[in-house]
């Protein structure tokens, strides 16, 4: 039986236009919108949590050396192949943003873009008769699974793809039963805890169940019931069960269950009271099952502090070892043609270019990003390594903290790098001597920075350090308080600096001049008030706070003495705002939020860190409140830098 024809029924995507010659998606004002024309009048600086160089191999046979399918140094993964093994499909950001690629294996050429938005597309999975292709996307707001036909020869013709799920809820890993009728997933709707308001994230957060639909959206039946992570399905050869990866007995293990049934209990999980079965090792992660040749069963597993690709029989003996040892490889697929494995691991890096960080790599993350805010603004991001990064207006030299241990400084491409200031005198070392969260004057010349334990919960010696960005002696500007003082942000004539402090017990708002000298409190609240910065003009301070139960954005407009007048909320949502930044011309707000959720499930991503809940770029227009999401990712995009066009900084 085919895919029904209801997939191809055009239904509109919500806050989109049209979709041009190029295939490329262009949105209303509710998203950013990537832009190629013209030169970017302004740079948005941000710090981005996420892997290295990943890249795509092919393995002949278990165990052999792989051939290297793709060569950019951004991130290619997830990759799938075409029934008849001709094409390969996967996710890359080699332009700054997750799309979709395809790769004939049949020609010399390159990658080519497959389907492009200013949004995340991730995750394919191509039907049994290759006629169509399914998808995650978030260019409706949050990740939904999206079917368009495949017409990797010609993707424009293809037309809009059609969102099938179409819910609040965070929908992931799609997957087409053997007769291309029905589709597994993954999904948060029933998850029952629906919003985070602490930096650290319960157990359970947006925890994924598995469901199954028909092919064009209807008929959504859930088949697990657990309170923690079910993920990554995938139908066995019969199609009568399902392969999945569970946290039910801690570490992710891989299960499965008949496909059958009344959709599971209340009181326990499986379908119809009948138990998952374990098939992976206990105690032993493993994630991404799939059926693989021979009868057998492949997925990742992490041995010896190595993620390599595994098979075993279907009820889990004869393991045998898939891929080779000198990398770490996960996301497995095979060839339904030649039986050949397809995963995707960490690509070469040039040890020159190296930055430290929680995931080390190339200082800058990928090519500038152009998008379009309305009316008619350009913008260009630029992601990098460095956390808090600070930008010199005068001449686009970044300031940011390496691995949390040293302030550094470079051109926006990572050259040029040299230490400002370093007690630690150590990688990654997280301590009293950390040195973190820069700020540079207006004209160039200064920077002010805390030292001390970074994001320190408690009221501990931080204390905020101003230095000659071109050399010098650093002076210590908060040496008589032995409070938590962070976050600087200087005034844009440079003689006074915004920060939040523990002085009096609670997190508040104050400032003072820049040599340190006459503390003044902006702010007067239990709880907890933070992360400020100055307005482009001086005369506002806009900060996160906890006062209303939620870490929201308010401002504080001061007056011509400094007096700061009463607080005013900004932004009003279930989860996290945070670290807020002017634009150059204080229109917009920027800022990171939780408002995105997730774009796939927690357990695949821990493979490279554990991910905080608010991390993707957002901005907000202060006269009508007009919300734009500048971001879409599955990785933490941080604290920011908006400055106006300088040259040689886009």
């Amino acid at each position: 039986m085919q895919v029904d024809t209801r997939i191809l029924a055009l239904a509109g995507l919500l806050g989109f236009l049209v979709v041009v010659a190029t295939g490329r998606v262009h949105g209303t004002g509710a998203h950013g919108t990537q832009e190629e024309a013209g030169p970017a009048r302004e740079t948005i600086v941000y710090s981005s949590i996420q892997p290295s160089n990943w890249d795509l191999y092919l393995f002949d046979r278990p165990g052999a050396e792989p051939r290297r399918l793709t060569t950019d140094p951004g991130l290619d993964y997830n990759g799938v192949i075409s029934p008849d093994g001709r094409w390969v499909v996967f996710t890359s950001e080699r332009r700054g943003n997750p799309d979709l690629y395809v790769l004939d294996m049949e020609s010399d050429a390159g990658p080519r873009p497959l389907v492009e938005s200013p949004a995340l597309e991730d995750a394919a999975a191509i039907s049994p008769d290759g006629r169509w292709l399914l998808f995650v996307s978030t260019r409706d707001g949050n990740a939904d699974i999206f079917a368009t036909p495949f017409r990797p020869r010609n993707p424009s013709a293809a037309g809009e793809p059609r969102n099938l799920t179409r819910h609040a809820a965070g929908d992931y890993n799609p997957a087409f039963s053997p007769d291309g009728t029905r589709i597994l997933f993954s999904s948060s709707r029933d998850t029952a805890v629906a919003t985070s308001t602490t930096p650290s994230l319960p157990p359970n957060y947006q925890a994924s169940e598995l469901y199954v639909m028909e092919a064009d959206g209807t008929g959504v039946r859930r088949l697990t019931h657990h309170e923690s992570w079910d993920g990554a399905p995938a139908w066995t050869p019969d199609g009568r069960e399902v392969l999945f990866y569970s946290q039910r007995d801690g570490e992710p293990r891989i299960y499965r269950t008949g496909i059958e049934g009344g959709g599971g209990i209340e009181d326990g999980d499986g379908i119809d009271g009948v138990l998952p079965e374990p098939i992976s090792a206990s105690g032993e992660a493993a994630l991404s099952p799939v059926p693989a040749p021979g009868g057998r069963l492949a997925f990742t597993v992490r041995r010896d502090d190595r993620w390599t690709i595994v098979s075993t029989l279907p009820d889990g003996s004869d393991p045998r070892v898939e891929s080779d040892t000198s990398r770490d490889y996960w996301a497995p697929a095979y060839d339904p043609e030649s039986g050949h494995l397809l995963a995707h691991g960490p690509g070469p890096t040039e040890p020159a270019s190296r930055f430290e960080s929680d995931a080390p790599g190339a200082f800058r993350i990928h090519r500038p990003l152009r998008v379009a805010m309305p009316p008619g603004r350009r913008v260009s991001l630029i992601g990098i390594r460095g956390y808090l990064p600070a930008v010199d207006p005068t001449t686009g030299e970044v300031a940011t903290s390496e691995a949390f241990a040293r302030l550094v400084a470079s051109r926006p491409d990572g050259s040029r790098k040299r230490v400002v200031f370093d007690l630690a005198g150590a990688d990654r070392y997280r301590g009293p001597d950390s040195t973190w969260g820069p700020t540079w004057s207006k004209d160039g010349r200064w920077l002010a920075f805390a030292v001390g334990p970074p994001f320190a919960r408690g009221n501990v010696d931080v204390d905020i350090w101003k230095i000659d960005a071109g050399g010098g002696e650093a002076v210590d500007l908060t040496a008589d308080s032995e409070a938590n003082d962070a976050f600087p942000d200087f005034s844009p004539d440079g003689r006074r600096i915004v920060f939040r402090s523990m002085r009096d017990g609670n997190a508040e708002i104050y400032v003072m001049n820049a040599d340190g000298t006459n503390v003044q409190r902006l702010t007067h609240h239990e709880a907890t008030d933070t992360m400020p910065a100055f307005s482009s003009a001086g005369d506002r301070v806009a900060f996160t706070s906890f006062r209303d139960g939620n870490f929201e954005l308010y401002t504080v407009t001061l007056d011509e003495d400094g007096r700061p007048g009463p607080p005013e909320r900004l932004t009003r949502h279930p989860g996290l705002d945070m670290h807020p930044r002017f634009s150059p011309d204080d229109e917009w707000v920027l800022f990171t939020s939780q408002r995105g959720e997730f774009s796939d499930e927690l357990p695949l991503l821990r493979v490279i860190f554990q991910p905080q809940p608010y991390g993707e770029l957002h901005a907000i227009r202060l006269s009508d409140r007009t919300m734009v999401r500048l971001t879409h990712n599955k990785w933490e995009d941080g604290p920011t830098a908006w400055v106006r066009g300088v040259p040689g900084l886009d």
